[in-house]
């Protein structure tokens, strides 16, 4: 062979290894991920620019797909295979192989971060990642498991049993490693999506035209939004404020008020959408129509479709990194603009930056939570200090603060205020945060010292 047409195959070769290697841009947004159900890879979208970056090989048949909540892992299931792929988001390859067990379905991760349920559904069997280690660390029996859900901890899972003749509603104890709880079902479960606080989950059924809504108190189904012909999934955005169902008869994205159990409003998508998520500013969905091999980006202010990105064979599962997206997002809250964030990160977190306040002198502090900060962010104090924190959220969106070191976990109401102690450390820093927006840098510091 001539010397230069041997040099032009070796460059073909190469050109084509790094196309499936991953994407060679870098994006200008956060990234969302994409299974690709009839190509076998996962596409890598841009959100900034809404196209599509770069692919990813993967096992037949990706089926479940979820991102860590700091968006440094993807996890895919592969639905011909008996595996879930652990993606690293930085180099955008494949960084274990995780063995499930045969037709592994639906995935799901627990707020936190740190489990990963997966549903083998040909095993009969959940099984739970550690994402720290990427090893199945505890699994329970369930009959063809589909789709589930986990609590923010990733204690309590919900899974949809579609055993013939026995189709139901799983709880599972995963701390105790068993099944506590089964609400019988006379159709076959699809989506299951629990919501931030755990008091309701949302879930589909095949042949039902309506999301039904569990009281996880009760364990009773307490109420039916119809919504159209075959509802298939209904994720709730990050301030617990919308459900967003995809339809698939229609081809439209509803979009359910969660605290009256109505229909807000409807968008038109695609043909046959099959899954949905929200950026994590709850501003944008992002909906994979399977059938027009496309993902529609709606703004859910507006209730409008901001583009349409083509991505391959039959998407299925999709998720994106936490973030604001960039050139499709809506305007920011009225208590929010003109109050612009400097985002810094220290130790592996990032901050919001609305300034540092001493408080050595102080007994008691008034704390601003707004869209997506504390203000001050960066309290200094003495040596075992104790001080107490009145927090005002000073808009409409459900915040948090947690401090994991001082057991404390609390919720702060839209426009409501909340008052806790807290204790500095003896030295060093503790970090608290907003459970459902820390990755958008709401987060603050509690340091010793100067």
């Amino acid at each position: 062979m001539p010397k230069r047409a041997m040099m032009t195959m070796i460059l073909a070769l190469i050109a084509g290894w790094l196309l499936c290697a991953g994407p060679s841009v870098a994006a200008a947004g956060p990234k969302a991920y994409v299974g690709l159900f009839k190509d076998d890879v996962v596409a890598v979208l841009d959100t900034a620019q809404n196209k599509v970056v770069g692919t990813i090989p993967v096992p037949k048949g990706p089926h479940g797909l979820v991102i860590t909540p700091n968006g440094r892992k993807v996890y895919v299931s592969s639905d011909g295979a008996s595996t879930v792929s652990v993606i690293d988001t930085g180099s955008d390859r494949v960084i274990a192989t995780i063995e499930v067990g045969a037709n592994p379905h639906g995935l799901a991760v627990s707020g936190d971060g740190r489990r990963v349920l997966a549903m083998g559904w040909g095993a009969n069997r959940v099984l739970v990642i550690d994402t720290a280690t990427d090893r199945v660390v505890a699994e329970v029996a369930v009959a063809q498991p589909h789709n589930g859900t986990l609590n923010r901890d990733g204690s309590i899972a919900w899974v949809g049993s579609q055993q013939q003749g026995a189709t139901a509603l799983v709880r599972l104890d995963l701390v105790a490693g068993k099944e506590i709880a089964r609400v019988p079902l006379d159709k076959t479960p699809r989506g299951v999506e629990v919501t931030p606080d755990g008091t309701r989950v949302f879930f589909t059924m095949a042949g039902s035209d309506a999301i039904h809504v569990l009281d996880t108190a009760s364990n009773q189904v307490v109420a039916q939004v119809p919504v159209g012909a075959s509802p298939h999934h209904a994720p709730i955005t990050p301030d617990g404020r919308w459900a967003l169902a995809v339809v698939q008869g229609p081809g439209e994205l509803a979009i359910l008020d969660t605290a009256t159990g109505t229909v807000a409003g409807a968008v038109p998508v695609g043909k046959a959408p099959h899954w949905t998520t929200s950026s994590a500013d709850g501003r944008i969905a992002y909906v994979t129509n399977e059938a027009t091999n496309d993902v529609s980006v709606v703004d859910l202010a507006s209730r409008r479709v901001l583009a349409t990105i083509p991505v391959g064979n039959a998407p299925r599962k999709i998720a994106v990194q936490p973030g604001v997206t960039g050139a499709a997002a809506s305007p920011a809250p009225a208590a929010a603009r003109g109050k612009k964030s400097q985002l810094v990160t220290m130790n592996g977190a990032t901050y919001a930056d609305h300034g540092t306040r001493d408080v050595r002198k102080l007994s008691k502090l008034e704390l601003e939570a707004d869209d997506y900060y504390f203000g001050p962010t960066f309290l200094r104090g003495n040596p075992g200090q104790k001080l107490t924190l009145m927090i005002e959220n000073e808009v409409s969106t459900l915040h948090n603060i947690t401090i994991p070191a001082l057991g404390i976990d609390k919720d702060i109401p839209p426009k409501g205020k909340v008052q806790l102690d807290v204790a500095f450390p003896t030295s060093g820093v503790l970090t608290f945060s907003c459970k459902f927006h820390g990755p958008l840098g709401m987060a603050g510091m509690l340091k010793v010292g100067d």
